[in-house]
């Protein structure tokens, strides 16, 4: 049988002998699950891709990705809705000015690291002329190609699986290859940092022209994503160990003192 390293912090990997984790049992069923739910996801992508295929057909693939989608992403989403009202399908370059009009999330700061104006990219966007054409006005009882109003203020993530079917052929495979970006990152979410990677993956898109004028390619986004999350998990890890050096300290200080006023009380 074919034998696989698997590497663990010193820590974790004290506490699974500690443990007696049957180790073999375990890993193999982790990654018998791992490649089921991967192989899925890829599927899911490359079905995606194909020019006829309509998210409102697949209910239960829209609610999935809905989930994994963060908050961030998903108001970069209805961002990029607002742009297209119901006139057409919702393209790449909507994609890429909803998620810069977001403001806050994780991509932003990754391209503003990368020195790339953002204000600049955004008025770039804008005057871009857009993937998708424009639609004729559909029959209100249709249930795709933009036929559906944008969703109302208030309207939470149950909104995102009827938003994901307005997305048109480019959008939908800048989306793909932003789930593929998370899982080659081994991430059991979608956020706006793999969507920058997924609108640089689609070089012909709208905005992946844009990114490409800006100097932004998806080998340079991916290692820049990579660098800002590495150092992302250092520092959370230096802040906890920061605690539990302070929580160590306090324990101490706190028996020194009730030593000395033990001491105090002797003494009188």
């Amino acid at each position: 049988m074919p034998k696989v390293n698997v590497y663990l912090p010193d820590e974790l990997a004290e506490a699974v002998r500690a443990a007696r984790v049957p180790i073999s049992a375990v890993c193999q069923r982790a990654l018998a699950e791992a490649v089921e739910r991967v192989t899925t996801a890829r599927r899911a992508a490359e079905a995606m891709r194909q020019p006829d295929f309509d998210l409102t057909r697949v209910p239960q693939l829209g609610a999935r990705l809905a989930e994994r989608m963060t908050p961030r992403l998903q108001e970069a989403l209805r961002l990029g809705r607002d742009l297209t009202g119901s006139q057409r399908l919702i393209d790449t370059k909507d994609l890429l000015i909803g998620m810069l009009e977001e403001g806050g999330n994780f991509a932003l700061g990754v391209l503003q690291a990368l020195d790339v104006d953002s204000e600049a990219l955004r008025e770039a966007a804008l005057a871009a002329e857009p993937d998708e054409p424009v639609l004729a006005t559909p029959a209100a009882s249709e249930p795709t190609g933009g036929a559906v109003p944008p969703p109302s203020v208030g309207e939470g993530a149950e909104a995102i699986p009827r938003l994901l079917g307005d997305l048109g052929a480019s959008a939908r495979a800048a989306l793909a290859s932003a789930l593929e970006a998370a899982i080659d990152l081994g991430h059991n979410y979608v956020g706006t940092e793999h969507l920058l990677i997924g609108l640089a993956r689609n070089a012909n898109s709208g905005a992946g022209r844009l990114l490409d004028a800006f100097g932004i390619d998806a080998s340079s986004a991916t290692r820049a994503i990579g660098i800002a999350l590495a150092g992302y998990s250092q520092g959370r890890r230096q802040a906890a160990a920061n605690a539990t050096t302070h929580a160590q300290l306090d324990a101490i200080l706190a028996r020194l003192e009730r030593l000395e006023a033990r001491l105090g009380t002797t003494a009188h």
